[in-house]
């Protein structure tokens, strides 16, 4: 009896050791798991960032975020609303954001010596009638070189206010082409891809949200196919380099009559493209 006792006595403590044991493995593993979900976590963090909105001041650029984990290379601009009659400029590439809103000449080319790009919105329904977008890429100090790319949008496709016949009428010769043309889009979202390179010219494709199925909160949604605008490098044949910085800015030019004010919901930005 005192043999089986002993035994038993032994037995229990063994499976309590090893019950002990089990549980420390698996307090040790249910840690191990916490660390790695917060490391996971931490490090997809760092894959975004975001812009706060703002209303913009005419000529002042507002700088946007470049994620911790790495440079942006897809944006989504939320809300962008441009009041009669501003003009809105999306860039990338400059040295400072004193280069950001360069007006465009005659040629419609950019004026400075870097390699940058802009997508800009001017609404130009107080100066010629009708109201514009397009992207550039500019390469370094050969501004009458610069690719100019239609963006073929409507003025209701693009953030610009509605404006009246009234208001219209005040702009004389062009007056009907400014009627033809008096239904803005209000707000609108925008979203892009612009690789980062070390060789070469970036891929720039521009969706706008709603348009083509293209849903800028679903990446799996964007497309070459349901972009508004879809340039690969080769097609900027004219230069072969990368833009010279990855610090991109959104700002807002007077242009013709204005009134009111250019604004934006919020400005988030990516590590990783929509297209792969």
């Amino acid at each position: 009896m005192k043999q089986l006792y002993k035994f038993s006595a032994f037995t229990l403590a063994a499976c309590l050791s090893l019950t002990l044991v089990s549980c420390e493995q698996e307090d040790q593993k249910g840690n191990n798991n916490t660390v790695l979900l917060g490391l996971i976590g931490f490090m997809e963090a760092g894959k975004t960032c975001e812009t706060p909105g703002a209303t913009l001041t005419i000529g002042t650029p507002v700088e946007i975020c470049n994620p911790a984990g790495g440079a942006g290379v897809h944006f989504v601009i939320h809300d962008l609303s441009n009041a009669f009659s501003h003009s809105v400029v999306f860039s990338g590439g400059y040295k400072s954001k004193d280069y950001a809103l360069n007006a465009p000449t005659a040629g419609n080319v950019l004026v400075n010596n870097f390699n940058a790009f802009q997508f800009w919105m001017y609404d130009g329904r107080s100066t010629s009638g009708s109201p514009a977008s397009a992207i550039r890429y500019e390469p370094n100090y050969a501004a009458t070189s610069a690719v100019r790319v239609n963006t073929g949008l409507t003025a209701s496709e693009l953030p610009i206010a509605v404006v009246t016949d009234a208001q219209c009428d005040t702009f004389g010769g062009i007056a009907a082409t400014c009627k033809a043309n008096k239904n803005g889009g209000e707000k609108k979202t925008f979203c892009l891809d612009v690789t980062q390179t070390t060789t070469g010219a970036s891929r720039i494709t521009l969706w706008l949200d709603g348009k083509n199925g293209a849903n800028c909160n679903v990446k799996s949604s964007l497309t070459a196919e349901n972009a508004v605008v879809h340039k690969l490098p080769t097609d900027f044949s004219n230069n072969q380099s990368p833009l010279d910085t990855r610090n991109f800015y959104l700002a807002a030019g007077a242009a013709g009559s204005n009134s009111g004010s250019v604004s934006f919901g919020k400005i988030t930005v990516s590590t990783e493209t929509a297209i792969k």
